[in-house]
């Protein structure tokens, strides 16, 4: 495709040559001859630093967000080197152009909220494709059309040229429909501007990611910005699906125009869409689903009162887009479970390990609450908090764990940078001369092994923080670490003496 074509609509002038764009990157490493290179500024490199390694391996052009050297002109004369003001806008319309706008050719679902994007967009998947509709699902676990996976997930919205790549191979794979977690760093750095939305779900606003928004208010105006883009999509019959329940909904509700209808899902509230004679069972969660098409009863596989809140939000948001009741409430219940959401670990043994993503004071609080409701004896925690992430969060989860818990192990999560002492010692601030009930095991699989050994019949044992994630991030490297690979190993040696195992 022709530079010019390529840079259409994104306010770059080009003058002179017009070469032919082969790959949009933002990687120098990944440069081929004939790249788009975009020099995008980022928190700890600068991509114009590596505009000259770029321009060696063969890129065509590049976008730079300060004014290319001329001595890199000069060097690279058949080089195209553009300014741009909004580096990362101007790559969001790119990518659109370059990929054929793919959003326009799916029916395409946004889903935000601090917590359940990843399960909303599980049970949304699960009812579309019981209904033929072949979803393709950008998320937080990874990138998947029709149950296979593309790619695994760096972020949980790529940038603009990966993002509408997938859409892209969505489009080729003939799937009819997408369903995309959006979240708030996309929102406020641009990634999705150029999706063409037919639905905008909003989950819930609890605190998090304050080390990149700063406030609470700026953090909900970035989740905001994905109904405006709804309202500016070019697609007909757009829905809006908001928690009637979240105090932010009246706010979200009163800025949609006529173009948006709205749908609302709630428990306590009066809303479109409700669940009654709500059960929470040790293996699931029965209720009553009544929408304005009628009522159903729907046997959840996943366990929990956050989760009946997931489950109408995605109820609402497949009625919203077409389906009918009955296809709804069975996609509901079809999904057997979604990974590191409340995931058993089960290796033969008399307790329950579950493995949860719960890595903010509110979500931990969600899933405790909830594990506090089924039969148990005891509730062992292990949880740590991530490295260069939003520190005032430290001590209300330690405070959370161990209100909640019998015994509470505090531990490392991903400290990145930090020194995971000093992470821990940030934790101990919420709980020390408040709580006795805990311990600390700086070592993640230390942790996960002593809440093993000390489980007994009927006790559960929590690992929370990292969920589905295969890895932990230090501050040098990136080592291979499952929690649900550690818990079932520590439950094979604990039981192995029981069976004479050497």
């Amino acid at each position: 495709m022709k530079l010019s074509k390529v840079l259409e609509g994104s306010g770059l002038a080009r003058a002179g040559a017009d070469p032919d764009i082969n790959a949009l990157v933002n990687d120098s490493r990944l440069v081929s001859p004939g790249a788009l290179f975009f020099a995008l500024p980022g928190t700890r490199t600068d991509g114009a630093g590596f505009l000259r390694q770029a321009l060696e391996k063969g890129a065509a052009a590049a976008v730079c967000a300060a004014e290319p050297p001329p001595e890199l002109r000069a060097a690279f004369p058949s080089a195209v080197l553009l300014r741009a003001e909004a580096p990362f806008d101007a790559l969001s319309r790119a990518a659109s152009n370059f990929y054929a706008r793919p959003s326009a050719r799916l029916k395409v679902w946004g889903i935000t909220g601090t917590k359940g994007k990843t399960t909303t967009a599980y049970l949304l998947e699960s009812a579309l494709k019981l209904a033929g509709r072949r979803p393709g699902v950008i998320g937080t676990i990874d990138y998947r059309v029709d149950g296979r996976v593309l790619a695994p997930a760096a972020n949980t919205t790529p940038l603009p040229h990966t993002l509408q790549q997938m859409l892209s191979l969505m489009v080729g794979a003939d799937a009819l429909s997408a369903v995309l977690e959006v979240s708030s760093h996309a929102l406020a750095l641009g990634r999705v501007e150029d999706v063409d939305f037919d639905c905008a779900v909003f989950t819930n606003l609890q605190r998090d990611h304050l080390d990149f928004h700063k406030d609470r208010e700026s953090y909900f105006r970035a989740k905001a910005r994905l109904f405006d883009l709804l309202e500016r999509s070019p697609k007909r019959d757009k829905a809006a699906v908001i928690n009637a329940d979240d105090e932010r909904a009246s706010w979200l509700l009163g800025r949609l125009k006529g173009k948006v209808r709205a749908l609302t899902f709630a428990v306590e509230e009066k809303a479109d869409v409700r669940a009654e004679g709500i059960e929470i069972r040790h293996d699931g969660t029965l209720f009553t689903l009544k929408t304005p098409s009628g009522e159903a009863p729907v046997r959840l596989n996943l366990l929990g009162r956050h989760n009946i809140y997931n489950a109408l939000a995605a109820a609402a948001a497949a009625l919203a887009g077409g389906l009918d009741l009955r296809a709804a409430a069975a996609g509901l219940e079809a999904l057997q479970n979604v990974p590191g959401r409340l995931e058993r670990v089960e290796a033969g043994q008399d307790f329950t390990v579950f493995v949860d993503y719960a890595h903010t004071d509110a979500a931990l609080e969600n899933v405790l609450s909830n594990l506090r409701l089924m039969p148990h004896r005891r509730i062992i925690t292990v949880f740590g908090c991530g490295g260069d992430r939003d520190r005032t969060k430290r001590a209300p989860m330690g405070a959370v764990a161990c209100s909640l818990s019998d015994l509470a192990v505090i531990t490392s999560d991903n400290p990145r940078s930090e020194d995971p002492l000093a992470i821990i010692d940030d934790i101990e601030k919420g709980v020390e001369d408040r709580y006795d009930n805990y311990e600390v095991i700086p070592d993640r699989a230390d942790a996960i092994e002593k809440a093993v050994q000390q489980a007994g019949a009927d006790d559960i044992v929590l690992i929370a923080g990292k969920g589905h994630e295969t890895y932990q991030i230090l501050k040098d490297r990136t080592i291979h670490f499952s929690d649900g690979e550690a818990a079932a190993a520590a439950i094979r040696r604990k039981l192995a003496p029981l069976k004479g195992e050497e």
